[in-house]
């Protein structure tokens, strides 16, 4: 009988408006899209003041706001609970993610959900509490940092992070004795670049406020410039930090993917105004949020020997580092390689033209070795960042058709930029790079 008076109350059109707007579907032709307040939420689980959170979810109506509410769901409801007015509460470590919906609006929110870690725990640098970047090692309980790009990520609650340090010089017959390292705080894409110079602690992070923050550091100096190990940090209360990124990229390079030169505008190069965080190789990275190493060092040749006679890429990429030439275990997961040499090797034959012809097997060899060691991996060579010898550019395309496989491609429309020291691409050119790579990569992942 209720249903009848209603019916009768309102027309049958009018009832049926109203009950697709109580399922929460649009009734006109109007544009609707959904707002939320955050994009992202960090709770800790079993926490009475961060284990909860509100998102506020606002129906716009042709981008104006309306009366029509959202519907919030859950993908991991293990994770997280959402109610009807869209307050998360944490269950368990791990992520999750909250939709707000209306019709076929929507928006997302990235959930990510801690818990409580000892400093024993972090401190041991197990990957289950601390992410490690690149190819870092450990000698007596602490972690090496040798590697342009190398670095770790660490969350905590409290106002401050501090590290342990000791410093490693330069590598003879290097000029410069610099550590720098970029340190990212709660997200951020910019950093605050920090030389380290002695040993002992070094402030990290202070006068943060209330909450659950990650702190990233990562080394920007070479490693021929010097290095630093880290044995052990300080916080209020650490957490486990979440899982890295299950996609894996590994980048190849010279000076170039090393960031040397990219502060300068022209001029020399010093340690202070190179920057591997400025670079294309970790800008790409940062992009697409990856898991990542970096093995690059200035002056170095596919094969040959040429601004350093004892150093040559088929050589270093078999151990961890110049400091510690260990045999480093590949990672047979690794779902993107980016080569970026040739330009030493371009150098090299206009003093040994000769050598032209054996670079095409050299460069050849090392992609097969690549291919043997990262199975699943597309390996995308590119060159011309800082122009292109012909000799170079037609032995990397002939080398790479040769190998015969559609996961390794030759992408050689990157273009000269000498705007930084001594003819080596500025950092504003760096971030055309990364966004070119970064959308050649999302196209791969998206197929």
């Amino acid at each position: 009988m209720k249903l009848l008076k209603q019916l009768a109350a309102v027309g049958l059109g009018a009832f049926v408006a109203l009950s697709l707007a109580a399922c929460g579907r649009p009734l006109d032709d109007a544009v609707y899209t959904v707002s939320l307040g955050s994009s992202s939420l960090s709770l800790l689980a079993g926490d009475a003041s961060l284990g909860s959170a509100k998102l506020a979810a606002e129906v716009l109506r042709d981008g104006e706001s309306s009366d029509m509410v959202a519907t919030f769901t859950v993908s991991d409801p293990s994770i997280a609970e959402v109610d009807a007015e869209g307050n998360v509460t944490a269950k368990k470590y791990g992520k999750t993610t909250v939709t707000a919906a209306y019709g076929e609006a929507s928006a997302t929110a990235d959930i990510a959900v801690y818990e409580t870690a000892t400093a024993e725990s972090v401190n041991s640098f197990s990957e289950e509490y601390i992410n490690l970047f690149g190819r870092t090692y450990e000698t007596d309980g602490a972690v090496h940092f040798d590697n342009p790009a190398t670095g770790f990520e660490v969350s905590f609650t409290g106002e401050s992070l501090t590290a342990d340090v000791t410093v490693e010089g330069a590598l003879p017959g290097t000029y410069e004795n610099d550590v720098y390292v970029c340190i990212y705080v709660d997200g951020q894409t910019k950093s605050n670049r920090v030389r380290i110079g002695t040993d002992g602690t070094v402030t990290l992070a202070e006068g943060l406020g209330e909450g659950i923050h990650t702190v990233r550091v990562i080394k920007s100096s070479e490693v021929s410039c010097g290095a630093y190990v880290l044995h052990s940090l300080d916080a209020p209360q650490f957490l486990r930090a979440q899982e890295k990124s299950d996609l894996k990229i590994e980048f190849i390079g010279d000076s170039i993917t090393a960031g040397y030169g990219d502060l300068a505008q022209g001029g020399d190069r010093t340690t202070e105004n190179s920057d591997a965080c400025s670079a294309y190789a970790y800008l790409t990275a940062q992009t697409l949020g990856a898991d990542f190493s970096v093995v690059a060092y200035s002056g170095i040749s596919v094969k040959a020997y040429m601004w350093d006679a004892t150093v040559n890429m088929v050589d270093m990429h078999t151990y961890y580092s110049l400091r510690n030439k260990t045999p480093y275990p590949y990672d047979a997961d690794t779902d993107i390689v980016v080569l970026n040499l040739g330009t030493n090797d371009a150098s090299y034959i206009d003093k040994d033209p000769s050598y032209g012809s054996q670079f095409r097997t050299d460069y050849g060899e090392f992609v097969a070795h690549l291919r043997d060691i990262y199975p699943k991996a597309h390996i995308l060579c590119i060159y011309g960042m800082m122009g292109k010898n012909s000799t170079v550019n037609r032995g990397i395309k002939n080398a790479v058709e040769a190998l015969g496989d559609e996961k390794i491609v030759y992408l050689d429309n990157y273009k000269k930029n000498d705007g930084g020291a001594k003819g080596h691409p500025a950092k504003f050119a760096h971030t055309q790079y990364a966004k070119q790579l970064s959308e050649y990569i999302l196209t791969l992942l998206d197929g």
